[in-house]
C-alpha cells in the first residue's frame, strides 16, 4: 500500500515538474502567435489606439455614447473599468497578448489596468471631440508605476534581485 502511494506521489511530482518547465515556453510561444492575429476567438483585435476608438464607436449605439459624454471623464473611467474595461481585457487580449496589447506595450504600458484606463479615457475624449493627449496619459501611468515601485522598494528591507535570462 505504501509503495502505491509513493509511486502515485512520484508520478504527480514528475508530471507537475514537467508541466512547469513548459509553462514559460508555452506562454511565450502563445504570446508570439497572438500578437500577430487580427481576430482572436472570432473577435476583431484593433491594431492601435485609433483603430480601437473606431471599433468602440462601431460597437456602441449612439444613445449610449451620448449618455457617456454627459458625465465627467473620471466618473466614466471609474464606471466602465469593471465592465467595458474587463471586456477589453478579455476579448482584446490585454493580458494574454494581442496586437493591441503589443502596440500599447511598445508605447510604454505594461499593466492591463493601465491599458484599459487609457482606452476608456481616450474613447471618452474622442466622443467629446477633445484632444486625446494619449502620450500624456501614458507618461502619467509610467510615472505612477515607477513611484509605486520606488515606494515598495523603500518599504522593503530586502534587496530586490533581478535575474537576467
Amino acid at each position: 500500500m505504501r509503495r502505491k502511494h509513493y509511486v502515485g506521489f512520484l508520478f504527480i511530482f514528475m508530471s507537475a515538474s514537467i508541466w512547469a518547465q513548459n509553462t514559460a515556453d508555452q506562454y511565450l510561444k502563445n504570446y508570439e502567435a497572438r500578437i500577430k492575429l487580427e481576430r482572436i476567438d472570432d473577435v476583431y483585435i484593433p491594431k492601435d489606439l485609433k483603430d480601437a476608438l473606431k471599433e468602440l464607436d462601431r460597437l456602441t449605439d449612439t444613445k449610449t455614447a451620448l449618455e457617456l459624454i454627459s458625465s465627467s471623464e473620471d466618473t466614466i473611467a471609474s464606471k466602465l473599468h469593471f465592465n467595458l474595461g474587463r471586456w477589453m481585457q478579455i476579448h482584446w487580449g490585454l493580458e494574454e497578448g494581442s496586437r493591441l496589447s503589443f502596440y500599447l506595450k511598445n508605447r510604454g504600458l505594461s499593466f492591463p489596468d493601465d491599458m484599459m484606463d487609457l482606452l476608456i479615457r481616450c474613447w471618452y475624449r474622442h466622443l467629446k471631440q477633445l484632444p486625446l493627449d494619449d502620450q500624456q496619459l501614458i507618461d502619467h501611468y509610467i510615472n505612477q508605476r515607477q513611484m509605486e515601485f520606488q515606494l515598495r522598494k523603500a518599504n522593503d528591507p530586502k534587496p530586490i534581485i533581478i535575474k537576467k535570462s
